[in-house]
């Protein structure tokens, strides 16, 4: 009969040791939006989006822990918003719009000392979408950039069991932003991505809140 509870027993001697491996959390940002200029046939087009502000989801599991240094994997979902896209010259009967929002996966180095500090890199799919709505017809231009960011954090993870809550404040900065001043080559046509891409942010700023367990 005894031994029918050694497993359970082994088991619950173990849980200590693999908790707090996972987290996950919910981010609120604010990503600030990127003036650019188009330039055609000797004329400047300047784009100017809003300032981007959503929601998104992490998720992250400990691989190696040293002391108070933890080595984390993650990936992050930050769902689309959209801001408006100002026009100079303006286009009269046209609403321009840009949405963007992205897929990431990562590593971040984790410290525990009181407080929590650390940072990462991330390799960011930015979705974006231009839309167009002129009069009665409209326009949707997909965009996507792939690129590398890097990541600061600092937070508080609050010592309770069995999961742990915390909240922290990232900053992001993309490493390889697309140019803000795109001139299209002479007889050539529009590169979308080039052209449009300044609307990407190059940094981002979130609130994340989240457990782990």
């Amino acid at each position: 009969m005894k031994l029918r509870f050694l497993p359970l027993a082994l088991a619950a001697l173990a849980l200590p040791a693999l908790a707090q491996d996972r987290a996950v959390s919910l981010f609120f940002d604010k990503a600030p939006g990127v003036d650019g200029t188009l330039t055609q046939s000797g004329t400047d087009t300047h784009l100017k989006p809003g300032d981007f502000s959503g929601l998104g989801i992490k998720f992250g599991a400990a691989v190696a822990k040293w002391g108070p240094a933890t080595l984390e994997f993650n990936a992050s979902y930050r769902f689309k918003s959209k801001e408006t896209l100002a026009i100079t010259p303006a286009s009269p009967g046209s609403d321009y719009q840009y949405e963007w929002g992205y897929v990431s996966a990562g590593a971040d180095v984790n410290f525990t000392n009181v407080v929590d500090f650390g940072g990462g890199l991330d390799l960011r799919a930015q979705q974006s979408t231009l839309i167009v709505n002129s009069g009665s017809s409209g326009e949707k231009i997909g965009i996507n950039h792939l690129s590398p960011w890097i990541r600061l954090h600092v937070g508080y993870t609050f010592n309770t069991v069995p999961v742990k809550p915390f909240v922290a404040l990232e900053g992001a900065w993309d490493l390889s932003p697309n140019d803000n001043h795109y001139t299209v080559p002479t007889g050539g046509t529009v590169d979308i991505n080039k052209a449009y891409g300044v609307g990407n942010p190059k940094s981002e700023w979130s609130l994340q809140v989240g457990i782990r367990f």
